[in-house]
């Protein structure tokens, strides 16, 4: 019962986890550079929502739609805006432009949600779906957890279709795999920049309403997520969007399992240290000018069945 709890409880956690770093990580592996500005986007999407459905009298799915179409577009004014003029610069020029422009952005946009809505936590309906439940399992599921994992399993079907099967995920795959090839090849890599910072916006704040009404709303909504996000887009592989999914699903049924023997900060301490591991044994077993832990872990298998059979 307690297992079949956690598990369920852990694929739910886990899809907010996943979709939160796989929108983080198209913006991550595109541009090479971490968009600190993400958490605000992910609040930001909830507090659109909160505005036209909760205060405005919205249907709900006027809301939704509102929330994902004004952080989309804000997302690519950002980048049009305020990014694409350091494309240019140098490379430490660029880094460090970047990262000052999304972290002055996250911390804007928190300031000004405070002072429009207020520090208190919110409460926002769904169209009635935290109220109805089902019992999977011997678990109460409400309905708006369905919801949940039916929008993160949409999301990433969605994703594989666009990056394997359409010109612009394409382009998403050359550019972070190779930006200079991809340049040579003649994409155009400023657009795919836009689209990549746009679409990650836009599933960002449909992720983040989704995410409010099952706890609360607040200005700094995300923030935690954010620093997930390192660890799993980290574990994942940079700009793998299947990795953040696998990665994502993993660390949400690590945390609810571990809590039920450690307390928040140990769960948290142990995901670092998870990540430590991580980097000493992709350092032992990649060699060099060797790129994926997969491949390295196959050829030192494949090393050791070759000395076996002499």
């Amino acid at each position: 019962m307690v297992l079949t709890e956690s598990l369920i409880n852990g694929l739910i956690q886990g899809s907010i986890f996943a979709v939160f770093a796989a929108s983080f990580t198209i913006i991550f592996g595109v541009m090479d550079i971490p968009n600190m500005g993400h958490a605000a986007l992910f609040a930001g999407g909830a507090y659109v929502f909160y505005q036209l459905v909760s205060l405005s009298g919205f249907p709900w799915y006027v809301g939704l739609l509102g929330a994902v179409l004004v952080i989309s577009i804000l997302g690519a004014v950002v980048e049009t805006v305020l990014i694409s003029p350091l494309y240019e610069r140098a490379e430490s020029e660029y880094i460090f432009g970047v990262l000052l422009v999304t972290i002055g952005l996250a911390s804007i946009l928190e300031r000004g949600f405070a002072q429009i809505w207020g520090h208190s936590p919110k409460y926002i309906e769904v169209g009635g779906l935290q109220e109805g439940n089902i019992m999977l399992g011997g678990t109460v599921v409400t309905h708006l957890e369905l919801v949940v994992v039916g929008f993160a399993v949409a999301n990433f079907l969605f994703l594989y279709w666009l990056i394997n099967y359409t010109d612009t995920g394409l382009s998403l795959q050359a550019i972070v795999q190779n930006r200079e090839l991809a340049v040579m090849r003649g994409i155009n890599v400023e657009r795919v920049f836009l689209i990549a910072f746009t679409l990650g916006a836009g599933l960002i704040a449909a992720a983040g309403v989704l995410n409010a009404a099952m706890f609360t709303l607040e200005p700094v909504l995300g923030f935690s997520l954010l620093i997930k996000s390192f660890i799993i887009v980290i574990i994942g592989g940079i700009g793998r969007v299947m990795g953040a999914m696998v990665a994502g699903y993993a660390l949400g049924i690590y945390e609810a399992f571990a809590v039920l023997y450690l307390s928040s900060y140990y769960i948290f301490a142990s995901e670092f240290a998870v990540l430590i591991a991580f980097f000493l044994l992709k350092g032992v077993l990649l060699g060099e000018g060797e790129s994926s832990l997969r491949d390295g872990v196959k050829k030192r298998l494949r090393s050791v069945t070759n000395t076996s059979s002499k």
